[in-house]
C-alpha cells in the first residue's frame, strides 16, 4: 500500500512540474521575437518587397499607431502590422472542411515595433510550434509557411 501511494504521489508531483513547465514556458515559445537590422520604415518595406520575392502578398499594413493617436493617446508607440497571404497555402488549408476554422488565425501577420531607445524588432507566431497541434496537412503546410517567414525575414533580422 505504502508503495502505491509513493507511485501515485511520484505522478501527481511530476504532472504538476510538468503542467508548471508548460504554463511558465509555453506563451514564450508561442512568439519568435528578433531585432531587426534597420529602422521601422525600412524595415516594413523589406518586408514587403521580400515577401513579395517569395510568393506571398502584404494585403494589408495596420498603422498601430495612427489607430491609437486618433483614439486619443499621443504617446502611442511605433508599432505596424502586416498582414500576409499566400494565396496557395490559405487553399491548401481551407479546402478541407475540417481545417476552415483556421481561418481565424488567416492571413499570417507579423507586428514591427520601435522600442524608445530606436531598436526595431519583429514579432510574428511560431508557425512551426503551432502546426504540431493540427491534422496533418495542415502541419504540412504550415511547416512550409514556417520556412518562408525565415527566408523573408532573411537579410532583415540580427543572427542571433
Amino acid at each position: 500500500m505504502k508503495s502505491i501511494l509513493l507511485i501515485l504521489l511520484g505522478f501527481l508531483l511530476g504532472a504538476a512540474a510538468a503542467g508548471f513547465a508548460v504554463y511558465k514556458f509555453m506563451p514564450s515559445q508561442m512568439i519568435i521575437t528578433k531585432e531587426s537590422m534597420f529602422g521601422m520604415d525600412e524595415t516594413v518595406e523589406m518586408i514587403d518587397k521580400q515577401a513579395d520575392e517569395n510568393g506571398w502578398a502584404v494585403a494589408k499594413i495596420w498603422d498601430m499607431t495612427e489607430r491609437m493617436e486618433k483614439a486619443g493617446f499621443d504617446d502611442s508607440p511605433e508599432v505596424r502590422v502586416l498582414e500576409l497571404c499566400h494565396a496557395e497555402n490559405s487553399y491548401d488549408v481551407l479546402k478541407n472542411e475540417e481545417d476552415m476554422f483556421l481561418a481565424a488565425i488567416m492571413p499570417c501577420r507579423m507586428a514591427v515595433y520601435e522600442y524608445s531607445n530606436g531598436r526595431t524588432f519583429i514579432s510574428r507566431m511560431n508557425i512551426g510550434l503551432i502546426s504540431k497541434m493540427f491534422s496533418p496537412n495542415v502541419k504540412k503546410v504550415m511547416a512550409g509557411v514556417a520556412d518562408d517567414d525565415n527566408k523573408i525575414l532573411s537579410g532583415i533580422v540580427k543572427a542571433e
